[in-house]
């Protein structure tokens, strides 16, 4: 029995060197099986009902839904005859219907061109009228704007010197003008003339100088608008 001990400890022994054998890999796991495709409502009716000895009810197919019939298309609006509108025009007060016929004619006839009147010739310049000769009272005195003393000067001097006086006083917007000649026949007649053939504007009238403000020697010039 001693060596039996013996053996079996030397087989100890030897298990512990060698290690322990390795273990067998565990056995794979089996996969879930794929449920089965679940079956229509119908077909699990029936087999129960075959399980329990009855028949099934079949159903009948179901009709396929009718087309629907189309809409009816709205007939076009008549349109109104030419006489019902001639004659519903005729009905209202004061207005006469026209034919088909008057209202092409008339539609067709061709519009008048109306010439333009001929342009009037320009109107002659009439020639302004000389200054007017005015008369004033003999004893009386006026106001004036201005005084214009030619006594001394030559004929030539004398008329240029007028002229340039009276359109500046026009452009200073004066209204009167006392003109001394003195006692020269001469420079007298000269005036004159130059009154006969002055522009209106510039004087308007003129009148010999009452006595007190010179008589015959003197002259008041009645000028115009600026």
């Amino acid at each position: 029995m001693a060596w039996k001990q013996s053996l079996a400890k030397i087989k100890q022994d030897l298990k512990a060197i060698e290690g322990e054998a390795p273990k067998a890999p565990p056995p794979p796991k089996e996969l879930p099986k794929k449920p089965e495709a679940f079956k229509p409502m119908e077909e699990e009716d029936a087999l129960f009902l075959m399980a329990m000895g009855a028949k099934p009810q079949t159903k009948a197919p179901k009709k396929a839904p009718e087309p629907a019939s189309p809409s009816p298309v709205p007939a076009a609006p008549e349109k109104p005859k030419e006489e019902d509108f001639g004659a519903a025009m005729a009905s209202l007060k004061g207005m006469k219907a026209l034919g088909r016929s008057e209202v092409v004619e008339k539609a067709t006839q061709p519009v008048p061109v109306v010439s333009p009147a001929p342009a009037l010739p320009p109107e002659p310049e009439v020639p302004a009228a000389a200054p007017r000769r005015i008369q004033l009272a003999a004893g009386m005195a006026i106001d004036v704007d201005g005084a214009l003393d030619l006594r001394g000067h030559t004929i030539a001097d004398a008329r240029e010197r007028l002229k340039e006086r009276t359109m500046d006083c026009v452009y200073l917007g004066w209204r009167t003008l006392h003109v001394l000649l003195g006692d020269s026949e001469e420079r007298r007649a000269a005036f004159l003339d130059y009154l006969a053939t002055a522009d209106p504007r510039i004087i308007e009238r003129y009148a010999q100088a009452p006595i007190p403000m010179g008589g015959a020697s003197a002259w008041i010039l009645y000028l115009g608008k600026p």
